[in-house]
């Protein structure tokens, strides 16, 4: 049965290497799987990127809308037809960056999350890599050259995670992603392999 499995967390988190990691998993265990992510790689998702580079701030309600314009384009275009066909999605990042960031801007959570509910497929599991902000923002630090100024600031960071700490549902797994990755990955996969177990 395909599935949608969502990777989120603030930057730094490693969720992106998590999220790799596992699908790696899934197809050496011969699940058909595909990695995605989101801003997309389309040119919406690369505007998206580029912004976040550039500036210290945009509008807030244009930066959402660009993020659900993107998620509409990923949804049409990769998410659903991976699914249709089979295919297990393993996502970093889906709709709960835009109400953990955007809301830590000063928008509401929850009605982001209704606005992208209206399109959006609603994902089988959700992992959300916790993270101290400081360990975040070191790794951070050395993993790139160029930080996205707009997205990685210690007080918005700690926002970030707080409203991360504060989301809710029954497909939702809250993994301590402080220790080495190795560590961390085992823990994914031991609550993957809980959540195959239920009906």
């Amino acid at each position: 049965m395909a599935r949608l499995i969502v990777f989120e967390g603030i930057d730094g988190s490693g969720k992106t290497s998590l999220s790799r990691l596992f699908l790696a998993r899934l197809q050496a265990d011969g699940t058909d799987a595909t990695w995605l992510r989101e801003p997309t790689d389309s040119a919406l998702g690369k505007k998206i990127r580029r912004l976040a580079q550039d500036k210290d701030a945009i509008a807030i309600e244009k930066e959402l809308e660009l993020f659900i314009a993107d998620r509409r384009w990923d949804v049409e275009n990769n998410i659903l037809p991976a699914l249709r066909s089979g295919t297990t999605v393993v996502m970093d990042r889906y709709y709960y960056s835009n109400a953990c960031y955007q809301g830590a801007r000063g928008l509401d959570m929850e009605r982001i999350l209704r606005r992208n509910r209206e399109f959006a497929p609603e994902p089988d599991l959700v992992f959300i890599i916790d993270v101290d902000v400081d360990l975040a923002l070191e790794r951070i630090g050395r993993a790139r050259a160029a930080v996205a100024r707009l997205f990685e600031k210690k007080e918005f960071l700690q926002k970030v995670r707080a409203n991360y700490l504060a989301l809710r549902g029954p497909n939702l797994a809250l993994i301590d992603g402080n220790p080495e990755l190795g560590k961390v990955l085992e823990a994914v996969l031991a609550r993957y392999a809980l959540h195959l177990t239920r009906p």
